[in-house]
């Protein structure tokens, strides 16, 4: 077997933490677990969708993976699956599949609920250093910890299926919640990707590799690497300052439905968790520990890091709960959406106050 390539990388050190038993709980960003317990609560999701992956998605994603990618294992570009189990420690997660695809795009990205898998793009891994590579491994690995993939299906599914979905629930106005649901969605989706920069951060534990993973993800220009300043990217975030509100508004609204924070955004809140309380405390042992699911709660729907007490397990959609509440109540199809109208009729609020905060800068 070759020799391992990555010997000296980070992740390796003698002096990094093991975060044993770590909850997702414990790095997300302000606003992602209340966004996602919304998304669970749309009666029936959980059920839904757990069935689907189990039954075709997953399937016929991990064909498909199989029989266009390479996958790597210990015995097949060992150095970079090594990488992987190691992130998969420190975030006490369980190892995926992991597949490598030609593709000049620096990009990774993970899939699955039960079978999860990560997939690497050869671009990606050519273009970062070991420890750069990491710190998307990482983020990655958050993703499956956190169990974003299952929610991001529902999502998707709401933005292809939804006029087949007004068609069926015949609630007055439903229509009209297609916008806020759909604001709220792509507001999660950025949220997460902010909890996954945690994630490979404390992969790393060093904020160094980290940022320049991120600036090379904006644009990374062979031969003038020397010359990045990073600093000089965190700045641009100062931009909405020098035009006047009513741009800044414009602008939100045009940008409303990327599913991914801007670089420079995510850099500065990547530093500025780093100095932060919370991140200390993680790495001194004192963070939200994962605990055995309660045996009545089904695997397919327990996502990874819920906790069976005191954590957002309850959010989930538990078999028959909803059928139950809808024929003791009497109300069908009013009663089912009626988490699904309360979620559209928050996210309206939020998107107020995110336009009235932006006024206030």
């Amino acid at each position: 077997m070759p020799a391992h390539k990555h010997a000296d990388a980070l992740v390796y050190a003698s002096n990094q933490v093991i975060l044993t038993d770590i909850s997702y709980t414990s790095f997300t960003y302000p606003g992602d677990q209340e966004a996602l317990a919304a998304l669970k609560g749309i009666p029936g999701a959980g059920q839904l969708l757990s069935w689907l992956d189990a039954n075709f998605s997953e399937q016929i994603t991990h064909l498909n993976n199989n029989e266009q990618m390479v996958r790597i294992s210990a015995n097949n570009y060992g150095s970079l699956y090594a990488l992987v189990e190691r992130c998969c420690a420190i975030l006490s997660c369980k190892v995926p599949d992991v597949y490598i695809t030609t593709n000049p795009e620096l990009n990774a990205y993970t899939s699955g609920q039960r079978r999860t898998c990560i997939v690497l793009h050869s671009g990606l891994v050519e273009a970062l250093t070991p420890d750069e590579l990491c710190f998307v491994i990482g983020h990655e690995v958050g993703h499956i910890k956190a169990a974003h993939g299952l929610y991001r299906q529902l999502g998707d599914m709401l933005i292809r299926y939804w006029d087949i979905f007004a068609s069926v629930v015949p609630i007055p106005g439903v229509g009209m919640l297609r916008i806020p649901l759909l604001l709220a969605y792509w507001e999660w989706y950025r949220r997460a990707e902010f909890t996954c920069d945690r994630a490979g951060l404390l992969c790393l534990q060093n904020l160094g590799p980290g940022l320049s993973a991120l600036a090379k993800l904006s644009g990374k220009v062979t031969g003038y690497e020397d010359e990045r300043n990073i600093e000089e990217t965190i700045a641009q975030t100062e931009a909405h300052k020098e035009v006047n509100k009513l741009v800044q508004l414009v602008s939100i609204m045009e940008n409303s439905s990327t599913t991914h924070p801007f670089i420079p955004v995510r850099l500065k809140a990547l530093k500025e968790y780093a100095g932060g309380e919370q991140y200390r405390e993680i790495l001194a042992g004192n963070y939200r520990r994962d605990v055995p699911q309660l045996a009545a709660a089904p695997a397919a729907l327990a996502a990874p890091g819920d906790e069976a007490a005191g954590g957002d397990t309850a959010a989930l959609p538990q078999p028959g709960a909803t059928a139950t509440a809808s024929a003791g109540a009497g109300a069908g199809a009013a009663d089912a959406a009626a988490p699904l109208l309360a979620a559209g009729a928050q996210a309206v609020d939020k998107w107020k106050n995110s336009a009235a905060g932006l006024f206030k800068r």
